[in-house]
């Protein structure tokens, strides 16, 4: 009985709204000042890198808040994909469009920086995607994921690095 209602619930989530488009902008945002940011290699380089950053974040925040809302439970499982591209593909794909980013911001070649925060952005939010609909296939072996807990102390973490980076940056 328990399985069956699991899979009832799981079958009644429902993503907000825009929920892929915005997930993918903050991805793509995040990504290309990243580039910029690495590429300028000084204190407003970092700076732009740290704004990517918050601007993925309040954007990864505010759609898991709104999926809170529309349904009323939390699924650990989505935050981690949301927050970290946790699936292997969408890892890939975000590792592999920063690299070439990173790569065309030194090259000074801005359009290629903004062809690759794009298929950064699309790659996480189809990643995103393809566990969105194996959750709802099969709940229980999908649903564990990273604690908020975590997701918070790794965000603090970073926060810190890039602080340290700014101030060895000087």
């Amino acid at each position: 009985m328990a399985d069956e209602a699991r899979r009832r619930l799981a079958s009644g989530l429902r993503l907000p709204v825009g929920f892929y488009p915005a997930l993918a902008t903050g991805i793509a945002v995040q990504v290309g000042a990243a580039a910029y940011g690495i590429a300028a290699q000084a204190t407003t380089g970092v700076a732009v890198a740290l704004a990517g950053v918050a601007v993925f974040l309040g954007v990864a925040a505010l759609l898991l808040h709104r999926f809170s809302r529309v349904n009323g439970v939390r699924v650990d499982g989505l935050a981690s994909q949301v927050v970290l591209a946790a699936g292997a593909r969408a890892s890939v794909v975000y590792l592999g469009a920063l690299a070439v980013a990173i790569v065309a911001a030194f090259g000074s070649r801005w359009w290629l920086v903004a062809v690759a925060a794009v298929a950064a952005g699309v790659g996480c939010a189809l990643g995103a995607r393809h566990w969105w609909h194996a959750y709802r296939h099969d709940p229980a072996a999908h649903a564990r994921g990273t604690s908020p807990r975590m997701l918070g102390l790794l965000a603090v973490v970073a926060c810190l690095g890039c602080a340290a980076l700014l101030v060895v940056g000087r």
